[in-house]
């Protein structure tokens, strides 16, 4: 029996109330006995109900039954043949090329101001000044401190995730982490196999380097591998960059075959994976979602993220797990940026250490969840009739797609309405997603978009403006 029936069968027995919300489910040792099937098989069946809403995930408690959001369509998800492409120079900016205040709450995906623990943040600082005033006057180590990086092995091994300090670099953020693992494993010109859709922003870092890019479509359950593997056996890619948890834009995460076949293939090939893993914290039901790294015996897997989303996007603060390629990484970080500012390094390992980055993530993931319900909810009671939008099990973005959306007229009613979105054509280099746009889920429904509008005002407007951006594309 697959892990996906087990989920199907235990859906049926809560939508026929025979099993109930908060009802503990079998432990994983029980249902393997009860279904005949492996331990892994089992994790896999509760994993694929906890991302789809179904089930939660209670810390030494077990899994329990969960209230799913709101009922409606999901965005489907486009399938293709894949092939090389060269991402167009005339993209638009990347979300990094715009400031937090020319950006309005539903563009680039970030934490509202008023959730970041900024009284906490600040005593770390202090205590970081108090305790080490060199680091206002001396370079720190081009790999990073070891404070913050014992920090961040102390702080991934509670959920599973081992690492030793020297296994890691500090980067100015995840995208700068991506960059150097990019130049650490290709060469302009070559080709590197993406998800699609993909986010923008890597798409604009990739088309700045001069890379190739290959989109493999995805699926419910991540990305369609079949066509991965045969790239990489023919050598049409040199590397791939793929999100693994809550990808943006369309909040699917790979599951956990998923996960364990890319790191054998890239072993298997030889091929570096550079897995971009900036949402794994954010998932709205406590559990952290073991990386792609976790499976990677040979140290082809370049794990990167940072604390960008889940906690502030001025720290500029990420790093990079690189295995075999840990000393070329490096070597880069540090004839380009020299390194990174010691102060903020350890201001974050105090944050960490001192218990309130994990308190943060706890509070922060119940927000975004309400939120997640909450725009949903609104959306899709205002949208045209047959709208589609997503279910996240975490991260920052909702995918939205809407049939006959002419998406040119919608950027055209947001821009005068002072309404910044992303629209699904930026995350391909396809002619794909055009009747797709993408949503900031950082912010409530009760915060203020403007000076004159809350996030609730705004959406509502900007369901009217999908409804007059109706019309049969012209896209083929």
């Amino acid at each position: 029996m697959k892990y996906k029936d087990i989920a199907e069968q235990i859906i049926v027995d809560i939508q026929r109330h025979k099993l109930t919300p908060g009802q503990r489910l079998p432990s994983l040792r029980q249902l393997t006995k009860q279904m005949g099937v492996s331990m892994t098989t089992a994790l896999n069946s509760y994993h694929n109900l906890e991302q789809r809403g179904w089930v939660v995930a209670h810390p030494k408690s077990g899994f329990f039954v969960s209230k799913p959001v709101s009922q409606g369509d999901i965005p489907t998800q486009p399938q293709f043949k894949s092939s090389s492409r060269q991402v167009s120079k005339n993209l638009e900016p990347g979300e990094y090329h715009r400031s937090n205040s020319t950006s309005g709450p539903f563009g680039i995906t970030h934490l509202c101001p008023s959730n970041v623990p900024l009284l906490s943040l600040q005593r770390s600082i202090k205590r970081s000044v108090q305790r080490n005033d060199s680091l206002l006057h001396a370079y720190s180590d081009p790999q990073g401190i070891y404070e913050l990086r014992q920090a961040l092995v102390d702080h991934f091994g509670v959920n599973g995730f081992t690492m030793t300090p020297e296994d890691i670099f500090i980067s100015g953020g995840c995208m700068d982490a991506i960059r150097v693992a990019l130049l650490a494993t290709t060469k302009p010109g070559d080709a590197v196999a993406i998800s699609s859709p993909c986010f923008n922003g890597l798409l604009k870092l990739l088309s700045s380097m001069s890379r190739l890019v290959v989109e493999i479509p995805s699926h419910s359950d991540g990305v369609d591998l079949q066509q991965l593997e045969q790239k990489f056996k023919n050598k049409e890619i040199q590397a791939a960059l793929f999100s693994s948890s809550y990808m943006n834009p369309h909040g699917i995460s790979l599951s956990i075959e998923q996960k364990q076949s890319l790191a054998q293939m890239a072993n298997k090939y030889r091929i570096p994976i550079i897995e971009d893993d900036v949402y794994s914290e954010l998932g709205y039901e406590h559990t952290f979602p073991l990386p792609i790294k976790y499976w990677d015996t040979d140290g082809y897997v370049l794990w990167c993220s940072s604390v960008s989303k889940s906690l502030a996007n001025g720290l500029r603060i990420g790093w990079c797990s690189a295995g075999r390629y840990l000393e070329s990484c490096v070597e880069m970080n540090a004839t380009e940026r020299f390194c990174q500012n010691g102060l903020l390094q350890a201001s974050l390992a105090d944050f960490m250490n001192s218990g309130q980055y994990r308190k943060h993530l706890q509070n922060i993931r119940k927000i975004i969840f309400a939120n997640a319900c909450a725009f949903r909810d609104l959306l899709l009671h205002h949208l045209p009739k047959g709208s589609a939008v997503s279910a996240p099990s975490g991260g920052l973005a909702l995918w939205i797609q809407v049939p006959d959306l002419q998406d040119v007229k919608l950027k055209a009613f947001a821009d005068e309405a002072n309404i910044e979105i992303r629209l699904g054509s930026q995350f391909t280099t396809r002619k794909l997603y055009h009747d797709y746009f993408r949503l900031n889920l950082g912010w409530g429904l009760s915060e203020m978009h403007d000076s004159k509008r809350t996030i609730e005002q705004a959406l509502i407007e900007l369901s009217t403006g999908v409804h007059k951006a109706l019309g049969k594309s012209k896209i083929s």
